[in-house]
């Protein structure tokens, strides 16, 4: 067994004291957005944030309680800054995707919820939210799409099939208008 240099020891252990503050205050943080109260749960993650500017995970769950409380700007910016410490963090992608489509942001929140589908292809809710931003869009061939990937990777998802016969109508009115102006400009 190796033994760790004497003079290596105090470091880790202030490592491991300095953290303690921070996941302190974290976890408070997530009780009391487990009791619905976001603000209070806001305080305890930013103080988190304060003792540790790298907690990724009070960033993101700062953002969910901005998010809760429709503060769609300040939830983007603290999705923004997990996606930086964590660039690979497809639930970040995708919350941030939601929190634009509130603003209407329809481009932006399709560009999200495309890199949060880079990050995990079988993440379901990324392909269904981008799904919906699409339908929106008026895009729906593509729309459609994505909802039968939604379809294949979560056969159960809520509201699924809905939301492909909404697509299909769509498509079908689209086409259908395009179809009746060409006859009457003959």
């Amino acid at each position: 067994m190796k033994r760790i240099p004497a003079i290596l020891l105090p470091l880790f252990f202030s490592c491991c004291l300095s953290a303690q503050p921070a996941i302190r205050q974290y976890n408070k943080g997530v009780k009391w957005a487990a009791k619905i109260n976001y603000q209070k749960a806001i305080g305890f993650f930013t103080k988190a944030i304060q003792s540790d500017p790298v907690l990724t995970e009070a960033y993101f769950n700062r953002a969910l309680a901005k998010s809760k409380l429709a503060d769609y700007h300040g939830a983007i910016a603290d999705y923004s800054k997990a996606i930086q410490l964590r660039p690979g963090f497809a639930m970040a992608y995708n919350n941030r995707g939601c929190d634009k489509n509130e603003l209407m942001e329809f481009a932006g929140a399709l560009e999200d919820y495309t890199k949060a589908i880079r990050q995990d292809s079988a993440y379901a809710m990324a392909w269904y939210n981008r799904g919906m931003v699409k339908t929106a869009l008026e895009d729906y061939a593509s729309a459609i799409s994505d909802f039968l990937q939604v379809n294949a990777l979560q056969p159960d998802y809520p509201g699924i099939a809905e939301q492909v016969k909404k697509a299909q109508t769509g498509l079908v009115k689209k086409y259908w208008y395009v179809l009746t102006a060409v006859n009457i400009n003959r």
